[in-house]
């Protein structure tokens, strides 16, 4: 027998649990994809019920349907042009009566409504009380409770589920006072003859004509040539007059005033004395601004810190694990073609295992702030940060991609997907690899040692502080021109929930998503980028002397002259490597100065027998590696509050004295800046052309690459004015 379809949608707020709630209806069964046009994310599900196969579809978290961010126009174009079965309305218990303002406009669609009644054990814990019967007869629908943590009452939330849709349950709206119902029966009889008026649910269509909503007005206009704002002009003017108000804020008035009249005798407010003193003591702590912004930015550190002391011996031994395999990968093709060997040893595992090895990273990383996002502190510090970084033509918002740069640009990028306009989520991505990631402290460390050993850690603290000022005036200057016709104003509106701890399951869910995201969509771009730079290594050109990579450094040297380091072609040519990794600048620099030795010698020259027993010692060592590593990360954790803010392994001390001969100390200066800030690593890249398209990822490139050469050159010349 074939089972009946049913099309879901999950609406509701931010932050009310829609994700948990999918997550616990259909398990390890929801896919993840990006709404077509944009990059916020789509989850769906699908799930055999009884008779019914139901389709779920998580839209994104909004406060109205009124479009005024790519969040809100999914949800709203969704529930009018897709046409789903059911509604199906998350709200968190606690805070009912703000949840029930989106929950007004949703009941207008003339769509059978669930209302899910989320969070159901903190509210009764905290003393609330809710009448269930008297809230389904008031609006003629079926209210579940619900506890997203844990999945309670998932069956009965299904069946009321199948219920509501069986008795095509059509929710009864909310009534206005007098005055605006008589308003709307005069919009009614003038757009009824009107073909569109067919096409939209009857008391949404005449809110939106009374509120002369933007969206429904150029749509209208487009497709059917007819002018709401002349139409009903008279109308609007005559509410306005007797509320002295906009007729959008009348109808907001309104929706308040009839949730409050609904809840009044059926909803008592949880309360709790203690947790509230406790919340308004942190608060005072973080929305202070003398006492928040240290915090955020100890809070930050800590994160930063915490994430790369953990990750780092997982990275560690996920690099030596691939290279293991490498060489015998590397020993069986030998025996076919030596150079095939080489090649897949180096370009293509080694390409893998340096991909593989970012995902430590991020996993700690996401889990970090997962926890710091679901347990309230950044909708706080979001707020706090909103008036400094607005002199910037940035918000509060694009702070937190921005720290998470120091870390590591990849996530920073993807974090700007919080962010609600466009122009302001691709403004904060050209800034964020002005922010100095990880990966370029070897670097730094290495001219710090070769030139300024007794001053390493203000040498290296003045780099951090520099690609924070001159990304700052990046975004001024792009936000004066680019991005000036684009950015707009709004207020920062940010929902500030109450402090919560999530469950395991919604951190571990937080931080696979993401991580998930970057193996699929930038991996494979690395592994390209990673095969190229081997190739352009490793191919001798006409003369059979030098690599294609020598010959191309010789032929760019006059450009970088003028910073002074330009003078020897070997600084230049590990800026190539650097494109891919900046840390592979060290590598780079052993490589081409001939100073690092072979570990071992790769050629394998034994039995088969020989080859096994050596390949099974190996895997022993691997797996007592692993270990280790669990062993050095937790002992990381352990270590992680000592005063120890630049823990940098020293490099080898060949290297150092042969960089000496490469450039002056004023040329160093100048090289570690433009390492700062020049184009950022191949993993960047990818992730802006992914969330953005190839023109922002040129563009990033470029407005990097011109930023790194100016600042550069001013510093090589000031420079040399003390130094030589």
């Amino acid at each position: 027998m074939r089972k009946k379809k049913i099309k879901v949608a999950i609406v509701g707020q931010p932050n009310v649990g829609k994700s948990s709630l999918i997550y616990q209806i259909a398990g390890g069964n929801v896919h993840i994809g990006n709404w077509p046009g944009v990059t916020v994310e789509k989850h769906t599900a699908k799930i055999d019920y009884g008779d019914y196969e139901i389709e779920f579809v998580d839209l994104p978290g909004i406060y109205n349907l009124s479009p005024y961010t790519p969040e809100e126009r999914i949800a709203r174009d969704f529930l009018l042009y897709e046409k789903p079965d059911i509604i199906l309305n998350v709200v968190e218990t606690s805070l009912l009566e703000r949840n029930l303002f989106l929950t007004s406009q949703l009941l207008e669609l003339e769509k059978p409504l669930l209302l899910v009644l989320n969070m159901w054990d903190e509210f009764e814990k905290r003393g609330g009380k809710l009448n269930i019967p008297a809230l389904e007869k008031a609006l003629n629908l079926y209210a579940v409770p619900f506890i997203g943590k844990t999945g309670w009452n998932k069956e009965e939330l299904l069946k009321k589920l199948i219920a509501t849709y069986e008795e095509n349950k059509i929710p009864r709206f909310f009534n206005f006072s007098s005055l605006v119902e008589e308003v709307l029966k005069k919009i009614e009889e003038k757009i009824n003859k009107e073909k569109f008026s067919k096409f939209f649910p009857k008391r949404w269509l005449l809110i939106k004509v009374l509120e002369n909503d933007e969206y429904l007005r150029e749509l209208l206009q487009k497709k059917f040539s007819f002018n709401i704002a002349e139409c009903c002009k008279a109308e609007r003017h005559y509410l306005s007059e007797a509320y002295n108000l906009p007729s959008d804020e009348v109808i907001t008035e309104e929706r308040y005033k009839a949730i409050f009249k609904l809840t009044k005798n059926i909803f008592k407010r949880p309360k709790g004395l203690y947790e509230n003193l406790f919340n308004r003591i942190l608060d005072k702590l973080l929305l202070n601004p003398y006492t928040g912004i240290p915090l955020f930015f100890l809070v930050m550190f800590i994160v930063f810190k915490l994430t790369f002391v953990i990750s780092a011996p997982f990275s560690d031994w996920i690099d030596g694990f691939v290279a293991f395999l490498g060489k015998y990968i590397g020993y069986l093709l030998e025996n076919i073609n030596p150079l095939l060997g080489k090649f897949v040893e180096e370009a293509v595992i080694g390409g893998i295992g340096f991909f593989a090895t970012f995902l430590p990273v991020l996993m700690f990383m996401y889990l970090a702030l997962a926890l710091l996002e679901h347990s309230g502190f950044l909708a706080r510090q979001a707020f706090l940060m909103d008036r400094i970084a607005r002199k910037f033509s940035l918000t509060g918002k694009s702070i937190f991609p921005l720290i998470l740069g120091f870390g590591c640009n990849v996530p920073a990028i993807l974090a700007t997907r919080t962010l609600e306009e466009e122009p302001l989520r691709k403004l904060t991505a050209l800034i964020v690899p002005f922010m100095s990631c990880s990966a370029r402290l070897p670097v730094y460390a290495l001219i710090a040692y070769a030139f300024f050993p007794n001053n390493a850690d203000i040498f290296i603290f003045s780099l951090y502080i520099l690609g924070i000022i001159t990304g700052f005036i990046v975004a001024f200057i792009l936000s004066k021109t680019i991005f000036r016709r684009t950015l707009i104003d709004l207020p920062f509106l940010v929902e500030i929930p109450p402090y919560r701890l999530p469950s395991l399951g919604e951190l571990l869910r937080a931080m696979w998503i993401p991580v998930w995201e970057f193996i699929h969509r930038v991996g494979g771009f690395i592994l390209i980028a990673n095969i190229i730079f081997w190739l352009s290594l490793n191919i001798k050109v006409a003369n059979e002397k030098e690599s294609i990579l020598t010959t191309v450094a010789k032929e760019i040297q006059p450009i970088f002259k003028p910073l002074g380091f330009g003078e020897r072609w070997e600084n230049v040519a590990v800026l190539f490597g650097g494109f891919l990794a900046k840390e592979i600048v060290v590598t780079s620099y052993g490589t081409i100065l001939a100073v690092e030795k072979n570990a071992e010698e790769k050629t394998f020259t034994g039995t088969t027998e020989n080859l096994l027993q050596n390949f099974i010692r190996d895997l022993e060592k691997q797996i007592i590696n692993f270990f280790e590593a669990i062993k050095e990360s937790v002992k990381a954790l352990i270590s992680i509050f000592l005063p120890n803010l630049f823990e940098i392994e020293k490099p080898p001390s060949e290297i150092v004295n042969s960089l000496t001969k490469l450039m002056t100390p004023a040329a160093a200066i100048s090289f570690a800046v433009f390492i700062l800030l020049y184009t950022p690593c191949i993993a960047t890249v990818g992730v802006i052309f992914q969330e953005f398209g190839l023109k922002w990822a040129l563009f990033s490139v470029f407005i990097n690459f011109v930023s790194a050469w100016l600042v550069s050159f001013i510093i090589y010349h000031l420079s040399r004015l003390f130094l030589p």
